[in-house]
């Protein structure tokens, strides 16, 4: 029988070859990295493979450091999420209503997005320019896309902008702030900001596929951060998981800012935290961010409740580290995807009594008054029990769980029926 291992590998077999761009993992489960793998050449003409060492352009999953530096000087008290950006950035015209810092974390300014203008300014991503650039043509900008906390409109100037803040609140560049309050600590030694296109070693060179069924290289010029621009390893988001999912270095004020959804001005509830996107993947809750530029692409996917979490960095345009990730989950959470379809809140007409199945720490617990503290335990497929208590749940025709009948040794077939099912 195939280990898990032996699978995560089949996923990336068709890159796993010398003359092949591809990526590199690694699986964190509570708390514990189990597993590394490079898949692939970090450097074609010079025979160097992917491993969990190798340093990747991360792109706008470095949105995620911008913001925690950000909230991190919120709670030094050095500056306050809705503050008027023109307090810090007065270069940036005065608009119709003001812009906030918390507006530019959740992308709900309006501002244009600066790599747009430049590419309608006839630029190229693969030109050298810098956050000095950005701030120059975002200064001439006439107008907004929409009203501040109007709409949700993913903009990377929003993470230029605060880039910005960092560095004229902190004195210290971004890279200078993030590396002393967070890499440090974290003896993440092989991660930083590159406003600067530093040489490093195991630095991973990108690709695209080449027109005679090889590979290109990528020029990676840029020197803006903020929105992307980090550079870092497998093994160094994984010190970054064990700091903050792990609460080795941050404390649950900084943990709940960092997860705080935006808001619009209508009351919408966004799904876009601090560089950190909160959401659900088949039902089981997640936090992640996507990141892609010139080649490079990246994932980080958390799963909470199952303290269970996935990193992919490839350095192959046309890769899809998002279901790359999904794909290894589903294979370690499998029991945990399966239960998801029985979560819910159920009643009986019997009893005149309503409860919930929830799902916590990796099992499914009933909860009601006089409920048993243990989780559910399957002994077969839709039938579980815990203590005296016996649960056989039933399906529709489209298979999905419409309640179950509850037995005791003394009281058969209670009949409960899931919540929206009739």
């Amino acid at each position: 029988m195939k280990s898990l291992t032996d699978k995560v590998d089949e996923l990336f077999a068709e890159w796993d070859k010398p003359d092949s761009p591809g990526c590199a993992i690694g699986i964190i489960q509570d708390g514990k990295l189990i597993y590394t793998r490079g898949y692939g050449m970090s450097d074609l003409e010079n025979d160097i493979p992917l491993t969990s060492k190798s340093v990747f352009c991360i792109a706008s999953t470095s949105k995620q450091f911008t913001a925690a530096s950000i909230v991190l000087l919120a709670q030094r008290g050095d500056l306050s999420l809705d503050d008027d950006l023109r307090e810090y950035v007065p270069e940036v015209p005065l608009y119709e209503c003001p812009i906030t810092i918390r507006h530019l974390i959740h992308h709900t300014s309006g501002v244009r997005d600066y790599l747009d203008l430049f590419s309608l300014a006839g630029r190229s991503q693969e030109e050298n320019f810098g956050n000095e650039d950005a701030i120059e043509i975002l200064s001439r900008q006439k107008a907004l896309n929409f009203s501040p906390g109007e709409r949700h409109l993913y903009s990377n100037s929003g993470y230029i902008l605060l880039a910005e803040i960092v560095g004229r609140v902190s004195g210290k560049s971004l890279r200078e702030f993030a590396e002393e309050a967070i890499f440090k600590p974290l003896r993440m030694h092989d991660t930083f900001f590159d406003d600067d296109l530093t040489p490093c070693k195991d630095r991973v060179i990108s690709y695209r596929p080449g027109e005679d069924g090889g590979f290109q290289s990528c020029a990676k010029n840029l020197r803006v951060v903020g929105d992307g621009g980090l550079l870092t390893t497998v093994e160094d988001l994984y010190r970054w998981d064990q700091g903050f999912h792990g609460g080795k270095l941050f404390d649950s004020e900084f943990i709940s800012q960092m997860l705080t959804c935006g808001k619009l001005k209508s009351g919408e509830q966004l799904k876009y935290a601090c560089g950190l996107v909160v959401g659900e993947y088949r039902g089981l809750k997640t936090i992640h961010h996507p990141g892609s530029m010139l080649g490079f692409l990246a994932q980080m996917i958390h799963f909470p409740t199952q303290h269970f979490t996935v990193i992919c960095l490839c350095n192959l345009s046309g890769m899809n580290p998002p279901m790359s990730t999904t794909r290894i989950a589903h294979m370690y959470l499998l029991d945990d995807f399966e239960l998801t379809e029985f979560e819910g809140e159920y009643y009986s007409d019997e009893l005149r009594s309503a409860c919930s199945l929830v799902i916590e720490d990796r099992g499914i617990f009933l909860k009601h008054q006089n409920a048993p503290e243990n989780p559910l335990r399957s002994v077969e497929r839709d039938t579980f029990r815990v203590g005296n208590r016996e649960f056989v749940f039933g399906r529709n025709g489209q298979g999905e769980v419409t309640g179950f009948t509850l037995s005791t040794e003394r009281a058969k077939g209670i009949r409960f029926v899931k919540k929206g099912c009739g």
